[in-house]
């Protein structure tokens, strides 16, 4: 009974893995923002694909600077106003950014039609990229689930989830910020589960300083 029981075990555990194994390739989505587990400072970066504003998919990897710090923001969509707000302080900041060699890209749910016409309407400086199915997001470790009661409100403010991402997984990831070196490491991470809370400009700029030229 004992050999049986542990043969039993063996196979469960063996099955079990597998399974995880064969769905290795779907984002992991989080049931709520604050069950989130984002990417550290020294960890490194992901090679995921998002899409540029044509649809071409791109490797983030081939997007990271090779003599430079890459500045990565992860935001809501361009029907967030709070993530308008964050912008209007990223466009202001963006020449200092430049001048210390570094980069900006930023990444959304948002399909490539809804990122370009948000670069448009702002006059946005930096490339916009489409993470439609949160695979960058979930590799991140910052994907979630929205749920049903914010999805009602969403909706009564006229947001529409699916509409903005052309899916509907009803997913979102929590505004982060990230400056990685040239071999991808991540040099400074932060984000918050309370999407109202943003990382200054200024802290951006202090935290570039502080990265060998």
């Amino acid at each position: 009974m004992f050999r049986f029981m542990t043969t039993l075990f063996a196979v469960v555990v063996t099955t079990s893995c597998t399974v995880n194994m064969s769905w290795g390739g779907e984002p992991k989505i989080a049931i709520d923002a604050n069950a989130t587990t984002p990417l550290k400072a020294g960890e490194k970066i992901p090679d995921v694909v998002i899409h540029d504003n044509s649809g071409e998919g791109v490797s983030l990897h081939s997007l990271i600077e090779k003599d430079a710090p890459t500045v990565i923001v992860f935001f809501r969509g361009s029907w967030c106003p709070i993530c308008t707000r964050h912008f209007q302080d990223l466009i202001k900041i963006h020449p200092k950014i430049v001048e210390h060699g570094a980069k900006v890209i930023a990444i959304s749910p948002d399909t490539a039609e809804n990122s370009k016409a948000n670069a448009e309407s702002l006059n946005i400086p930096f490339p916009l990229y489409s993470d439609s199915d949160v695979k960058a997001a979930s590799a991140f470790g910052l994907a979630f689930q929205v749920g049903e009661t914010t999805l009602i409100k969403y909706n009564k403010f006229g947001i529409d989830l699916e509409k903005a991402s052309g899916r509907n997984h009803h997913a979102l990831p929590v505004p982060a910020v990230y400056i990685v070196d040239q071999a991808g490491k991540i040099q400074f991470a932060h984000s918050n589960p309370d999407y109202s809370k943003r990382l200054e400009g200024a802290k951006i700029l202090a935290e570039l300083k502080k990265l060998p030229k």
